[in-house]
């Protein structure tokens, strides 16, 4: 892993963003497509703000632009205010599509839980990331326990996108912010995340700085911190301003 320092947050959501755009911009002028994992959370949504102005001025040709999220909680309807489809939508395929650039909302894809079967959902999400070639950079957000999308402590590091029940603790956290509070969610596995060519794992927040500590210092993956199994990826790159280097 490829650690990036810096001193405060508004410098980090500035340079992952302008990072991320760089590795779109390149790619697309190669291949005319690009496919870009979004997570969500309050550690991507300055990062989205900068990326979408980037786009937005690039004159880059996005027909072939798609963008796929690590997961939704359940149950909960995609109209609902708190559901991560309405973070997206109006944090990125939105803003992305006001200014000089289209973007086709047919290629933001994200799990749906209101489909009746599940297990299916999970199943054609997998074939849908096959079918469009795979995520070019998958970003993510670290969290308090070191888990990655909703794979908590204990997750299996070969896990596929599946349905998984929130741990007491989320629960409790979510509690703070929604009125009806899921207990479940869809995910990406781990096993998922880690066939993204690229990935970006951004470190920061208050509350991170042991977990982050313990993961840089392991040397091997392990289930009690499921960011870790990130360790074994060929290309990855932390945004942090937890670091003790900075």
């Amino acid at each position: 892993m490829q650690i990036k320092p810096y001193s405060s947050f508004d410098e980090l959501s500035l340079e992952a963003a302008q990072f991320i755009y760089a590795k779109i911009k390149t790619q697309i002028k190669e291949t005319a497509s690009f496919n870009l994992g979004l997570a969500t959370g309050q550690s991507t949504k300055e990062i989205y703000k900068h990326l979408v102005n980037l786009l937005d001025i690039s004159h880059l040709n996005l027909s072939d632009f798609h963008t796929v999220n690590l997961g939704e909680y359940y149950p909960i309807d995609q109209s609902d205010e708190n559901s991560f489809f309405q973070e997206v939508f109006h944090g990125f395929w939105g803003p992305l599509n006001d200014g000089n650039q289209t973007f086709d909302f047919a290629n933001g894809h994200i799990l749906n839980t209101e489909e009746a079967n599940l297990e299916n959902e999970c199943s054609n999400f997998e074939k849908l990331l096959k079918d469009i070639g795979g995520i070019d950079i998958q970003i993510m957000e670290m969290g308090h326990d070191g888990q990655i999308g909703f794979n908590e402590p204990g997750s299996d590091g070969n896990s596929r996108t599946r349905k998984v029940e929130l741990s007491a603790k989320t629960i409790k956290a979510l509690s703070k912010t929604m009125k009806t509070i899921p207990t479940s969610a869809l995910t990406m596995g781990i096993g998922t995340i880690l066939e993204a060519k690229e990935i970006v794992l951004l470190a920061t927040g208050r509350g991170k700085q042991m977990i982050f500590d313990k993961l840089i210092a392991l040397k091997a993956p392990s289930t009690d911190i499921p960011a870790s199994f990130l360790i074994n990826h060929p290309q990855v790159t932390v945004f942090t301003d937890l670091s003790k280097e900075v």
